[in-house]
């Protein structure tokens, strides 16, 4: 029953599952998005002369990160498949920068009106975009956990599936 079991969760979690067939794979960009790049060419349009070389400077050093973010992440998506799975899911959000809806009591809602307190659509999608690569950390997180405990159990002469069984249900 166990080594059937374990049988089971080793085709479940490590052998690839396929998710993303017949996706087409989502380029790393060449560079990063308009509103990130405006903001900056705003932003030395509006220091003084002695500060525009550090700025650019800045910039570039950031742009250059981000790149090689992007293909190391590329070349963690060939490895693990849920990952890739999730930042195609997340690649393809799409949202609107012009509106939102406030969700939320009808005392919550007034009460943000009345303090003017409602937040701009960019930190509301900032805001959502870091809590939907929270959740996808955790998830990947937990499937990592899952397969390393799994990998153990499996070695071991004797079977004991409590600590798995802790993984997979935490």
């Amino acid at each position: 029953m166990k080594i059937e079991m374990l049988r089971d969760l080793e085709s479940l979690l490590l052998v690839p599952q396929n998710f993303n067939r017949g996706t087409t794979p989502t380029e790393v960009p060449q560079k990063p998005a308009k509103t990130y790049l405006d903001a900056y060419d705003k932003y030395r349009n509006q220091v003084s002369i002695l500060e525009k070389p550090g700025a650019m400077l800045v910039q570039n050093g950031e742009i250059d990160a981000w790149k090689r973010l992007k293909r190391q992440e590329r070349v963690r998506e060939d490895a693990d498949e849920v990952r890739a799975a999730l930042n195609y899911y997340t690649s393809n959000l799409n949202f609107n920068p012009d509106r939102f809806v406030l969700t939320g009591t009808r005392e919550e809602k007034s009460k943000l009106i009345r303090e003017d307190k409602i937040p701009d659509v960019k930190s509301v999608i900032a805001s959502d975009m870091g809590l939907r690569y929270l959740l996808r950390n955790d998830i990947l997180t937990a499937c990592d956990d899952a397969r390393a405990e799994l990998k153990y159990q499996m070695k071991q002469s004797t079977v004991d599936g409590r600590d798995l069984l802790d993984v997979l249900l935490a």
